[in-house]
């Protein structure tokens, strides 16, 4: 369907337009060029393919025709409408660089010779720079709507290839996100809110692929990942509420039609969902494109996304509630224990030429603290189709399925699933979850589950299908064990050797076992081991981006790692440097900035200056200007002393410190106790009565604005289960158990410690008070110059 406006216009003009994501080419002329897709015509009007192009520009900017003209014909950048893409033929020397830079023709030059188009690349100046990038982008998008054809997907990967790092990128929660994919930079985000949940970096150029929820599309590097951010799960309830709206609805309801069991052996039970409203809800989800590659695709075919939907758990529990089915299962002994359907849903879609979803179980849903687990998968396909079989379920087969055909069975069954001959198998899976007080706990799950975990994230650091593979087999077996069902392994566990700064270790990603013989302690193997396990952030690079590394590709025993760890010691480590009262205060040295004086902002004539002594006064800025001297005035520097404490308080609490690749150990929050390391919290004290005082100061900046953020040290802040260990005559063997059931695992490896410092320009820089809470024990004066 093509959209056009049919406001006429003389042509394209510079506008005046704020917004920072227009970047117009100064020497630009309007040409015949048009982005793919798109037309400009003579009367000034334009039409686009709105099946292929995406627009989410406000109204003021999509009836502006002169602004229209200069994205469409590439003279002005945008990330609101894409992808544009430029073929760029009958380009010559005049054509601007605005569409030059990002056509298909230069990038085609690139790729023709990749070394030297490494080169010119790194050649470009920094605003030809992002003009390519965000034809990247959107040929990157382009291709991921499945908009290309074969030579330009091809393209399209050899120019990712010789792009190394990112031409911008942001920081967020100490994670660069690039707005572009590169040779690192290859994996998919979605992230709710960018352009709120931070501050600084230009946002401008990364697309924001829904109005509501705001999603952004963004690129990671594999090695910034853990555990803890693997799975993008995007909340989407706003989103249902608007198409709710949108369809005339107020709360969603729905309904499923009278279940039959599919064989009299086993609890399989199929259904329909009824409700019109809510089968075109879930099958307008395919349209949002949040798709991407699953981790462990060497196990399971296809793409999905995972999303949080309150409202769509409430009207699927209140369906399964009315439809008789609880009645059903288990001759309806679970029916008084059923709690919600869960609020987590992954949303499945196979191409007909995809590979199959190899045979396992489903990882079940478990909340200790409540006592909830679920006990049954829910299946809804969203499309019909066939294959033989598209579903198999233990011994049971289903060869065909229609739209919103519900499928229940127990958690219990190894199941399999293979795409539709013809089509796209688009199917919504989450589970039934029920309450459960008498479940037995094993530790072996545990074990087993936490390495399946770590060859999982590992994987995808090295890029190597064997941990894929491996790490599959282990969840495999963990979800058996739920059930008692014992699964043999099929082939030997895996073992990795690593070297960090020293530290020779041997892992399968639940044990570590180090040399003792190497001249660390066990402090120092728990303090490795934890950073290797959660690849926390060291310096700028996660942990095992620093680590040297090898698969162990020969079988070995608990017994041999001592052996093969001893024959493969390769430098001798002192262990890491420990933190002291000396050391935190050299850390505190500041202030660190010499006073230098506004005489540049003094409007006033020169002969009207006021006497100044050189290095400044200390009064207040009002009646010192412009030669305020910060570090001699009296209020200034009792904030900056209580900044300094606050400081120095924290960075003793703290259990680690990372000072850029180095990595000190505060001993004192590092405790063992008989086979247990602690890695204990800094403490928490009860605020102080708050302070009163007066002072000369009349208007802004008050004094605690002129102490900022100096610098900021990272200090993890972790919450985790004690670490037993076993010391033996050869070294230290360490279990990371970070799966018990009676411990939350919470871990802010982002988390940095503010250095205070003086300004003398408080508005170019961060006011270290935005750094601390307002409750954090004795700081309240730094509070009170503000209300």
């Amino acid at each position: 369907m093509a959209n056009s406006f049919t406001e006429r216009v003389s042509g394209p003009t510079r506008q005046n337009d704020s917004d920072q994501d227009v970047a117009l080419d100064e020497t630009a002329e309007q040409g015949d060029f048009c982005a793919r897709w798109c037309t400009v015509h003579q009367d000034g009007s334009f039409s686009i393919d709105e099946s292929k192009i995406k627009c989410s520009l406000p109204r003021e900017k999509r009836e502006n025709l002169a602004l229209m003209q200069l994205y469409l014909r590439g003279l002005a950048r945008t990330a609101e409408l894409y992808p544009l893409i430029f073929d760029g033929q009958n380009m010559d020397s005049h054509t601007p660089e605005s569409i030059r830079f990002r056509s298909l023709t230069f990038f085609q030059d690139l790729v023709s010779n990749p070394g030297l188009g490494a080169a010119k690349l790194e050649a470009l100046e920094s605003s030809q720079k992002l003009i390519f990038a965000t034809g990247l982008r959107d040929l990157f998008i382009a291709d991921y709507h499945g908009l290309l054809v074969e030579h330009e997907r091809k393209l399209l990967k050899e120019l990712v290839e010789i792009v190394r790092e990112p031409l911008d990128s942001i920081y967020m929660n100490g994670i660069m996100l690039s707005f572009h994919p590169s040779a690192d930079f290859t994996c998919v985000k979605f992230i709710e809110d960018l352009d709120t949940k931070t501050k600084r970096g230009n946002i401008q150029s990364f697309i924001r692929c829904l109005s509501r929820p705001r999603i952004f599309v963004v690129f990671v590097r594999a090695a910034d990942l853990s555990f803890h951010n693997y799975e993008n799960i995007v909340h989407l309830d706003s989103w249902l509420e608007t198409s709710m709206a949108d369809h005339g609805q107020g709360d969603l309801s729905t309904s499923l039609s009278e279940s039959t069991q599919s064989s009299t052996r086993h609890e399989i039970y199929t259904c329909k969902l009824q409700d019109k409203t809510t089968s075109a809800l879930l099958d307008s989800l395919s349209t949002l494109n949040l798709y991407v590659p699953p981790m462990n695709k060497e196990t399971r075919g296809g793409d999905r996304f995972i999303f949080h939907s309150s409202i769509l758990s409430k009207a699927l529990t209140n369906a399964v509630r009315s439809s008789g089915m609880l009645d059903k299962i288990e001759n309806g002994s679970l029916s008084s224990s059923f709690e919600f359907v869960n609020y987590i849903f992954r949303y499945n879609r196979f191409a007909s030429g995809d590979s199959k979803f190899e045979s396992h179980l489903d990882t079940p849903y478990y909340d200790a603290a409540r006592s909830h687990v679920s006990k049954y998968t829910l299946l809804i396909y969203i499309t019909g189709g066939h294959n033989n079989p598209l579903l198999r379920i233990n011994d049971v087969s289903f060869n065909e399925v229609e739209e919103m055909t519900c499928i229940i069975f127990n958690q219990s069954y190894e199941h399999e699933g293979r795409p539709f001959v013809n089509g796209s198998k688009i199917f919504l899976r989450t589970e039934l979850i029920f309450r459960d007080t008498n479940l037995q706990h094993d530790p072996t799950i545990g074990r087993i589950f936490s390495e399946a975990c770590y060859m999982t994230s590992q994987s995808v650091f090295d890029q190597d299908p064997s941990l894929s593979l491996h790490a599959h087999e282990c969840f495999e077996r963990a979800n058996s064990l739920h059930w008692s069902l014992e699964k043999a392994a099929s082939h030997q566990s895996v073992y990795l050797w690593k070297q960090f700064q020293g530290m020779n270790f041997v892992t399968n990603g639940y044990s570590y076992w180090f040399d003792k013989n190497t001249g660390t302690d066990v402090k120092d193997c728990a303090v490795v081991a934890m950073l290797d396990y959660l690849n926390c952030k060291v310096g700028s690079r996660p942990f095992r981006s620093r680590c040297a590394s090898k698969k162990i590709e020969k079988k070995i025993s608990n017994d041999e790692v001592w052996t093969f760890l001893s024959s493969n010691k390769r430098n001798s480590a002192k262990g890491f440097r420990r933190l002291t009262e000396a050391s935190v205060d050299s850390l505190l040295e500041g202030p660190s900035k010499p006073f230098m004086g506004r005489l540049d902002e003094w409007e006033g004539e020169e002969d009207e200056l006021p006497e100044f002594e050189q290095d400044g006064h200390g009064c207040c800025p009002m009646h010192s200007f412009p030669m305020f001297n910060p570090s001699k005035s009296i209020e200034v520097m009792e904030c900056y002393d209580l900044c300094r404490g606050y400081s120095r308080k924290k960075l003793l609490g703290a259990p680690l410190l990372l000072l850029g690749s180095s990595v000190t150990i505060n001993d004192a929050n590092i405790k063992i106790v008989g086979d247990k390391v602690f890695i204990l919290k800094d403490s928490q004290q009860s605020p102080l009565p708050p302070i009163n005082f007066a002072a000369c100061w009349g208007g802004e900046p008050m004094p605690p604005e002129f102490v900022v953020v100096g610098s900021e040290i990272p200090a993890p802040d972790l919450l985790l289960p004690p670490i037993p260990f076993h010391e033996c005559r050869e070294g230290y063997q360490l279990s990371l158990d970070f799966f018990r059931n009676d411990w939350m695992v919470r871990v802010d490896d982002k988390r940095t410690i503010p250095i205070p410092d003086l300004t003398e320009k408080p508005e170019d820089e961060t006011p270290f008070s935005e750094k601390i809470p307002e409750t954090a024990d004795g700081m309240e004066k730094m509070f009170g110059y503000f209300g």
